[in-house]
């Protein structure tokens, strides 16, 4: 195992947005972005592989894991926890790594902070769902966790989103839920499935890769393709053997796509990553 140093930062306003920070960065920085209810050890299966020539630094969205218990208000919210984690941890570029909700954050800072982003990788992800489908989706979830206790949500999200028998990581993903505060899953569940980014896309000039679970039905294909279509410098991978959360069904096929990608943003030349930032 590589060696961890826990951290926390302390952001915009007040609240505290903890993180592991793993590894050296021989060959770059990794920021590694959870889904929607989980938390960093989601991550576990893939920091052995990453760790070992890269710093990886894998924060807690806020009211998940460590961080506050705090509501979330907005996607540019959550850019702004993301740009005090990179300031806490003097990171001056990374690229960014997000899964489901950690794509919509990933693809959300890149836009609006492009000089501090190399790269990008989105799994599972969407940038708009359609405003029918976005509140169905809010409305059912939000029903579900005030009729029933954050157990109960977290053991039915893990059957809906895994094939059985589990993958070794899905127990740590029950776990985050379940122990989610109900206020900020209700808030994180509105921002989620509500965000509306696809405008943005025009604004992310890091070379950007999708990759798509080739058993995910929670975001189907088209969702990928979706943000393809909308940023310049982008291709899609399919991941084998996945499903929605594809780094924790298949973290070695998930760890080779990202690792060949990451070397191909660290070996452009500074100068044009600089340029494109301009």
């Amino acid at each position: 195992m590589t060696s961890t140093t826990y951290r926390a930062a302390s952001v915009h306003d007040g609240a505290s947005i903890a993180y592991e920070d793993h590894g050296t960065a021989e060959l770059g920085t990794l920021v590694l972005l959870h889904s929607l209810g989980a938390d960093g050890r989601m991550w576990d299966g893939c920091l052995d592989s990453l760790a070992g020539d890269h710093r990886v630094i894998v924060p807690d969205t806020r009211g998940h894991g460590a961080s506050s218990p705090a509501p979330t208000s907005s996607v540019d919210e959550w850019v702004d926890d993301l740009d005090g984690v990179l300031d806490a941890a003097e990171v001056d570029t990374a690229v960014l790594v997000g899964v489901s909700l950690g794509g919509i954050q990933a693809l959300s800072y890149a836009a609006a902070h492009p000089g501090r982003v190399a790269g990008i990788v989105i799994a599972d992800s969407f940038v708009a769902l359609m405003p029918e489908i976005a509140q169905a989706k809010i409305h059912y979830l939000c029903d579900q966790a005030r009729r029933q206790s954050m157990e109960e949500v977290a053991a039915q999200y893990i059957a809906d989103t895994f094939q059985r028998p589990y993958p070794d990581g899905a127990e740590s993903v029950r776990r985050a839920l379940a122990a989610m505060d109900f206020v900020s899953y209700l808030a994180a569940v509105e921002a989620c499935f509500g965000a509306q980014i696809k405008d943005r896309l025009g604004n992310v000039i890091a070379p950007t890769l999708v990759l798509w679970g080739d058993r995910d039905t929670k975001t189907p294909r088209a969702l990928s393709e979706q943000i393809v279509a909308g940023v310049e410098d982008a291709r899609l991978a399919v991941v084998p053997d996945a499903g929605h959360l594809s780094n924790v069904d298949n973290p070695a096929g998930f760890v080779d796509e990202l690792t060949v990608f990451t070397a191909e943003c660290y070996s452009r030349p500074a100068r044009l990553r600089a340029e494109g930032a301009n």
